[in-house]
């Protein structure tokens, strides 16, 4: 994949929001809610969890919340999530995530933003997880303006399960959560080499798309199974602002990060 200057440049300018001389660096720390739906392998039932505390949609999403930490330079950020019950069978707890923005995901320009992390379950630890979100509502908010103590929310785009039929014995149903600033797509991530149990980052480029919500994971004890994270509400709680950085030095920092998932890719697809 040949990734131009000029690409990374449109890319960066249209998911960021860089101005033309110089970028305002920023890192955002934010808290956000929304919502989990475990899709299956076939893309045709949601799992419910009936015993999840805030459950809502008759038990097939589940509420979740926790932080997250954006920096404007790079396109880079870090979460956290408070750990939920899961099946009956304890809590699930996610470690290590990250995400980092990547435009349309080929070097192009785009609101797409790749996640990895790793769930805790039941005597598991650290199942690898991977997932590609739009983040049109979030990075729309950004290049408006964000101060702090606001709120995005009812805005972004429709994850890929807002439309998706819940069977209800004979009879099925949409529960949709509309528009949200941060939907998982029915993008799926390349597997970095053989995903073990522990292991994270567990998904990379180059992108492929198999019509489900979700990136389907590969290890643990739902083979097959989507993950589908939507963020219904992101919440400024505090802005660091660091020094202007000049628009190419901006770029590359998020390209050097975009060509190290590629390169990857190229060398397992050479392996």
């Amino acid at each position: 994949m040949n990734l131009k200057k000029t690409a990374l440049c449109t890319a960066m300018t249209a998911v960021l929001g860089v101005g033309a001389s110089a970028a305002s660096a920023a890192v955002y720390d934010l808290s956000y809610s929304g919502w989990f739906t475990m899709l299956n392998a076939a893309g045709t039932d949601a799992l419910v969890n009936g015993d999840a505390s805030g459950n809502a949609f008759y038990g097939r999403r589940t509420g979740v919340s926790g932080t997250m930490s954006f920096d404007t330079a790079t396109g880079a950020g870090t979460g956290t999530m408070v750990p939920f019950s899961f099946f009956g069978s304890g809590t699930a707890t996610a470690s290590g995530i990250s995400f980092q923005a990547i435009g349309d995901g080929a070097g192009g320009a785009g609101s797409l933003v790749l996640g990895n992390l790793g769930f805790s379950w039941n005597g598991t630890v650290g199942i690898p997880t991977s997932i590609v979100l739009d983040g049109a509502g979030f990075f729309g908010a950004l290049q408006g303006g964000l101060t702090t103590s606001d709120t995005v929310a009812g805005t972004g785009v429709l994850g890929a399960s807002d439309g998706f039929l819940f069977n209800f014995g004979k009879f099925s149903y949409t529960l949709p959560i509309g528009a949200v600033p941060m939907a998982t797509t029915t993008w799926n991530t390349t597997d970095i080499g053989t995903v073990i149990i522990g292991t994270n980052p567990s998904g990379t480029l180059p992108l492929t798309d198999d019509g489900i919500g979700g990136s389907p994971m590969k290890a643990g004890p739902f083979p097959g199974f989507n993950a589908n994270f939507d963020i219904a509400s992101i919440h400024v709680d505090a802005i660091t602002s660091a020094p202007a950085v000049p628009v190419p030095a901006a770029v590359w920092l998020f390209g050097s990060g975009l060509l190290g998932l590629v390169g990857v890719a190229r060398r397992k697809k050479m392996a």
